[in-house]
């Protein structure tokens, strides 16, 4: 099987795009989340109220994240369509239906933000019924992404389950990516299930995300491996 520049070109895409998004993800996250955990809801309202715009822009940088799985499932569809072109349509659909999701999720956390504002409007809302409806939106946007995290770990296991057989990437790498995704699909489904406890199952991600992460440091820095046509040739 031979490498094509093509495949190569998409491949350093891939692991641009794979950055890009965790930057967007962390930047969006790190005022929306951490502000409101550390918080009681009142002063979380009152921040949110007090800095609209950076709020809605970090909200924007989450929406740019879930767009970003979009254009690296479709990198990583053309490096190894030429593997299984099955299998690698069915992850490409599976990626894409987690990047839908999990932008449509974001309406109800833009929805939460809207509830922040209203809390400065007196007599509109008691501060029981604002948490509720701010608790009812979180639900909702966690619901989202949780079933966004199903897709994108069965998507990942495909994808990651062709570079083995391409030898594309170290085997070790492949065969933790595989293992790792399971694992986000399963944790996904107990945080489901179970969304009380998301915050715990949540560390059981994080083996997923580092695996992501050196892959696409991996794309970008070393490619495809060269070896994988020679052996083929072979």
């Amino acid at each position: 099987m031979t490498i094509t520049p093509e495949q190569r070109t998409y491949a350093r895409l891939a692991g641009i795009v794979f950055l890009a998004k965790f930057v967007l993800e962390g930047t969006g996250d790190s005022v929306t989340i951490i502000a409101r955990s550390g918080e009681s809801f009142a002063e979380t309202a009152r921040f949110a109220a007090a800095h609209m715009g950076l709020w809605r822009f970090c909200l924007l940088n989450v929406g740019l994240a879930w767009i970003t799985i979009a254009i690296h499932a479709i990198a990583l569809y053309v490096v190894l369509e030429p593997v299984n072109k099955r299998l690698a349509q069915l992850a490409l659909v599976l990626r894409l239906g987690a990047s839908f999701v999990g932008a449509t999720s974001l309406m109800f956390r833009v929805a939460q933000a809207r509830l922040y504002t209203a809390s400065e409007t007196e007599g509109l809302f008691t501060t029981e019924q604002l948490r509720a409806l701010v608790a009812v939106t979180q639900r909702g946007a966690g619901a989202g992404v949780t079933t966004a995290w199903m897709l994108m770990g069965a998507g990942s296991v495909l994808f990651f389950l062709l570079f083995l057989r391409s030898r594309y990437l170290p085997r070790a790498l492949a065969g933790f990516g595989i293992v790792t995704s399971a694992l986000l699909a399963v944790v996904a489904v107990l945080a489901f299930v179970f969304p009380q406890r998301t915050n715990e199952l949540k560390l059981f991600a994080v083996p997923s995300l580092l695996i992501e992460i050196a892959t696409a440091l991996w794309l970008l820095i070393k490619g495809l491996q060269p070896r994988a046509a020679i052996e083929a040739r072979a």
